[in-house]
């Protein structure tokens, strides 16, 4: 007997079976049931051929197997999926702009480039799908900014995170033919979204997995964003193409260099900076707290925040780019508030800078202290953070040795490369800072970074050591009232640095109001804020020698230095000893000659 006369008799078994056990009649109604929905439903051809052929399939299977539930299953799939195209009106950028704005404080250069994306898409209609990438640190507002993009644009917003994804199935699903067979996170993302035109944000692309036992998840999900490939994206559960042009990709990532190579080659990556101090500020008093007043249960009129208030939380309580730690402090405020109304006695909450410790505790981080005098060796340098700069104070100090450089404070290879290069150039201009030559030779030179047990490293701190090695080896005292950044070559050429703006903010947050820049950093004062920029002075330079002419003073006659002090007073030790023993050693001589004299007399 050949195989098509065996299939013939199992399925004349399999319906006589079906009549004794009386399940004939309810399976044939649920399989025409399933043929009219599919009848129904708008769906490309080839789409509602393969949900009728899963429909007949349904005839042959028993309801009572596993696979008759599988197969009905992936026919639900076929009609909860929106396959029919829905026209996508044209880009509105006025509409756009004025949504991002009042939607989304901070990022100004981030949202112009989203302006400037989508005006380009708005006169080139044939252009294929943009696919941005929203990268940097976490709580600056990604995922913020890409709802506020959904509502502009008015596409349903569905959010899906790829972090650790290790196996090519999670992207593309897996065999429907299988036993726990599912479908992949991008067609997931569509059935949730209801319609095949929503805007997905894919988080995280940095953290995937980008080889592995079980495929290669980037390289699968380049499939489903790259515009020339996603028209007939293949998911292996449908079995069948899904068309995804009309889809807004947005992914994130935390590092923008971690982005698989497969993923960047396409993506537009947008870098987030961390929020500065104004920025937090503003975002508090316009975002957070009024959600966090709605989640409680709370008005206005029950709890309120002085600005002196929400500074000294975002100086002394958080240290973060973003601003997902300052929320929870707020949040821990509002619960006690809550927790007072429903009390019998309650008074309305006002949080000053006097008493947020009775909210909050004792505060966690202490801010550096700028020196409230010109001092020998001390200088103020600024430093580029993810939570939005910081004052980096560098000390010098001289002692008897035989040359060396001492540095001191978990600096890494860049940091220590800079702070031989500006001893070297010092070191070459000694006659000219009136500097004798040889204490370089006959003095050791301990350079220390304070804050020991963070890591420092990059290429800033050059003009900030060259003073303070000139400071030290000259006896001058060095300004208080400026900071400075930027890189020293070996011929005194000021190198332009990174991080201006946060930088200029850490500056400005302490009170510093003149700041040293490199000539090349002239340009990025546009990335500032209007009130750093008109209160601060900021001096652009060339040379190392303009700063050492502007910062190093000269040194005052009535007030002496602390080691001039030290070596007048170790002196005044010194000849008192001397003295002391030159009188012990006197009398000790007068007795040994008077015993001698009564020595004298007696033999006389």
């Amino acid at each position: 007997m050949n195989r098509k006369a065996k299939n013939q008799n199992y399925r004349k078994e399999s319906k006589i079976n079906q009549v004794e056990w009386g399940e004939a009649g309810l399976q044939e109604k649920e399989v025409v049931g399933l043929k009219e929905k599919i009848k129904a439903a708008s769906l490309p051809p080839y789409v509602k051929k393969q949900a009728f052929l899963e429909a007949e399939r349904l005839r042959l299977i028993s309801t009572a197997s596993a696979e008759y539930g599988m197969v009905t299953t992936h026919i639900d799939w076929f009609l909860s999926l929106p396959w029919k195209k829905e026209s996508c009106g044209e880009v509105d950028i006025s509409k756009l702009e004025g949504i991002l704005k009042e939607e989304f404080f901070g990022q100004e250069k981030v949202k112009e480039n989203i302006l400037q994306l989508f005006s380009v898409r708005k006169l080139k209609k044939d252009l294929k799908g943009i696919v941005l990438c929203f990268a940097g640190p976490a709580g600056t507002g990604k995922t913020s900014l890409g709802i506020a993009l959904a509502k502009a644009l008015d596409r349903k917003f569905v959010r899906v995170s790829v972090s650790g994804v290790r196996d090519e199935a999670e992207i593309k699903g897996t065999r429907s033919t299988f036993t726990e067979a599912f479908p992949g996170k991008i067609i997931n993302a569509i059935k949730e979204a209801g319609c095949p035109n929503p805007l997905i944000m894919i988080e995280n692309i940095d953290k995937m997995a980008t080889e592995s036992l079980k495929g290669d998840p980037a390289t699968a999900l380049t499939e489903a964003l790259e515009p020339e490939r996603n028209s007939n994206f293949f998911d292996h559960y449908l079995g069948l193409p899904y068309d995804l042009s009309d889809t807004i990709f947005v992914t994130t990532a935390l590092v923008a260099d971690e982005i698989p190579a497969s993923l960047q080659d396409f993506v537009e990556i947008i870098e987030f900076s961390g929020f500065i101090e104004e920025e937090k500020l503003e975002i508090a008093k316009k975002f957070i707290l009024p959600m966090l007043l709605k989640r409680h249960g709370l008005t206005d009129q029950d709890l309120r925040f002085t600005d002196g208030a929400l500074k000294k939380v975002i100086r002394q309580y958080t240290v973060e780019a973003g601003i997902r730690s300052l929320q929870r402090e707020m949040e821990n405020i509002c619960r006690r508030c809550a927790r007072a109304k429903t009390s019998q006695v309650f008074s309305p909450f006002v949080v000053t800078v006097d008493n947020l410790e009775e909210y909050l505790g004792n505060p966690v981080y202490i801010p550096d202290i700028i020196p409230k005098k010109p001092e020998i060796g001390v200088a103020i340098g600024l430093a580029w953070t993810e939570a939005g700069g910081d004052l980096m104070l560098i000390e010098a100090l001289k002692m008897k040795g035989n040359g060396q450089v001492i540095s001191t404070g978990q600096l890494g290879e860049v940091m220590k490369e800079s702070i031989q290069a500006a001893h070297s150039y010092v070191r070459s201009k000694a006659e000219i800072l009136g500097i004798n030559y040889d204490d370089f030779t006959s003095n050791d030179i301990h350079i220390h970074f304070p804050s020991g047990a963070i890591p420092k490293d990059g290429p800033s701190a050059g003009i900030t050591v060259s003073l303070v090695i000139a400071s030290v080896m000259s006896n001058k005292p060095i300004r208080n009232d400026l900071a400075m950044s930027g890189e020293v070559s070996l011929r005194g050429r000021l190198i332009p640095v990174a991080g201006v703006r946060e930088k200029a903010s850490a500056a400005h947050r302490v009170g510093i109001r003149i700041v040293i820049f490199p000539k090349g950093n002239e340009k990025n004062l546009l990335d500032l804020p209007d009130k750093i920029r008109n209160e601060t002075k900021f001096i652009f330079v060339e040379r190392i020698e303009e700063v050492l002419k502007l910062a190093l003073l000269e040194p005052d006659e009535t007030q002496k230095s602390i080691e001039e002090i030290l070596r007048r007073e170790i002196g005044k030790l010194v000849r008192s000893k001397n003295r002391r023993e030159n009188k012990s050693k006197g009398k000790r001589k007068g007795s040994h000659s008077r015993i001698r004299g009564k020595r004298r007399i007696k033999q006389i």
